[in-house]
């Protein structure tokens, strides 16, 4: 007895109404929740030089330049409306974008052609799976990374079905993007390709046009080839990601569930994902060629990614944090949804169903948490940069190694730049003047300025929780790569 389409079709489009409740309640939290994330105070930095300069300054840090590129043009227009007031809302809003197109995504191209049900899980599990949820509030590129990786494997099935210059374009194009706006969306774009190589060997017409795509990808992201160099070697010279341990290695595998602090849950999810894969194994070889081999490429672009990640984190340098798998988490959701559509026997769809439900349940009883831990490590390093920028009293020492993180809160409190090289980020000292409002320093200076401002609050952004012995200060907040001391 087959479980009917009509069925399907009554739970999908109840899986379409949560995701519109959920792109309802994404819209509004920006407006409660008005956190900015350490590494979002890079990105409002940045945004204050030209957009020509752009490339430049972010190859002095250690992603790409796409989602930095955008929201500058969002800044310019904002600008030319007198409308810069809002520019906070605005950015917070443009990581919110990736999910509405997603949705409309899902709706059209998506329901055509896998129904209702595909369409619909996949769509809600984008909301509430792993840290996505608060991640679509952060002015950083990891929604469009997963946009653009969700649409490169989109028409990749359309690439094997038709075969015509308008999927190779477009798959060709959505790699390209997802590679300029995140790594990590990177090496899963390199997964698919190299899986579908294999697909493709029997036939020499396809092989021909796969080679096309490869070097005209390759050839389009040349410009940014020297600038990936310098990168690599900064993070081959040290970066604050932590070493490899066993804890982040089940943390990656569980992370299209949840986040790798929720362990116990991660454990959960790796558990029910290989129930999943086991109990739909006797089946697979029912369904079609090209369908298998779709959802195979969709499991190897995730764990590929994982394994790759993990090794090179092993072998050379950490490079690897759960969040950077939040794009291929994506794909390997998509694949997930797609056999849930498939599978048409009652008792195993109810089974597969449920399986499927318990790791939405899994990932939505941790929304809470995920949210929570965010405000928390969020919400005192926001205060505190209201307090300082709303306190005249208050002085600022910024220490370069910060790379400038914290550069916007120049223009807004008497900032002092610790012993400043002659470059940051390309740009002379001089240059720099021009952007933002800031004094220059010595280590050896601090204690004169201390004593010449006994009437004024005194703080210096460090790498470390500590300064120097013959100054007392007292950290306020630490995180993983900077500490905000108050000199005593």
């Amino acid at each position: 007895m087959e479980f009917n389409k009509e069925h399907k079709d009554i739970i999908g489009t109840a899986f379409f109404a949560l995701s519109i409740a959920m792109l309802g309640y994404m819209l509004v939290s920006p407006l409660n929740q008005m956190i900015i994330h350490v590494d979002e105070y890079f990105t409002l930095s940045v945004l204050h030089f030209p957009i020509t300069a752009l490339p430049q300054v972010i190859s002095y840090d250690v992603h790409p330049p796409f989602h930095y590129m955008l929201l500058k043009v969002v800044t310019d227009i904002l600008t030319a409306l007198g409308l810069q007031a809002n520019k906070i809302f605005a950015y917070k809003i443009m990581s919110i974008v990736p999910y509405a197109i997603i949705l409309v995504l899902s709706f059209t191209k998506i329901r055509k052609e896998y129904g209702y049900l595909t369409a619909g899980l996949f769509a809600f599990s984008m909301a509430v799976m792993s840290e996505f949820l608060p991640y679509y509030s952060v002015i950083r590129m990891y929604s469009w990374a997963m946009l653009f990786l969700i649409l490169a494997f989109v028409f990749l099935r359309d690439v094997i079905d038709k075969n015509d210059t308008k999927s190779w374009a477009l798959l060709t194009i959505f790699s390209v993007l997802a590679a300029y706006s995140h790594y990590f969306a990177a090496i899963p774009v390199a997964c698919i390709y190299v899986a579908f190589l294999f697909y493709f060997l029997r036939d020499k017409e396809k092989i021909k046009y796969w080679l096309i795509s490869a070097v005209c990808g390759i050839i389009l992201y040349v410009p940014w080839i020297f600038a990936l160099t310098n990168q690599l070697a900064f993070v081959g010279g040290g970066y604050w990601i932590p070493e490899i341990s066993a804890k982040n290695i089940i943390g990656f595998f569980g992370y299209f569930v949840t986040s790798s602090r929720n362990l116990y849950t991660c454990m959960f999810a790796i558990a029910i994902l290989a129930v999943l894969i086991f109990y739909s194994a006797r089946r697979f070889r029912d369904i079609d060629e090209t369908d298998r081999f779709y959802i195979i490429s969709g499991i190897i672009a995730y764990f590929g990614t994982i394994v790759i990640g993990t090794a090179v984190s092993i072998i050379f340098k950490p490079i690897l944090v759960d969040r950077y798998l939040l794009p291929s988490a994506a794909i390997l959701w998509f694949v997930i949804s797609i056999w849930a559509g498939k599978v048409e026997a009652k008792k195993e769809f109810l089974i597969t169903f449920g399986l499927i439900l318990l790791l939405l349940a899994a990932g939505i009883s941790q929304l809470g948490s995920c949210n929570d831990f965010w405000l928390t490590n969020n919400w005192n390093k926001e205060a505190f940069f209201d307090q300082v920028a709303n306190d005249n009293s208050s002085i600022v020492i910024n220490h370069p190694s910060n790379r400038m993180f914290y550069m916007e809160y120049g223009n807004t409190t008497e900032m002092y730049l610790l012993n400043p090289p002659d470059k940051l980020y390309g740009y002379k000292l001089s240059e720099l003047h021009n952007l933002f409002d800031f004094k220059e320093i010595s280590k050896e200076d601090i204690p004169k300025l201390v004593q010449n401002n006994t009437d004024k609050n005194i703080y210096i952004i460090s790498a470390k929780p500590t300064f120097d012995k013959n100054l007392t200060t007292q950290p306020i907040i630490k995180t993983n790569t900077v500490s905000f001391l108050e000199v005593k």
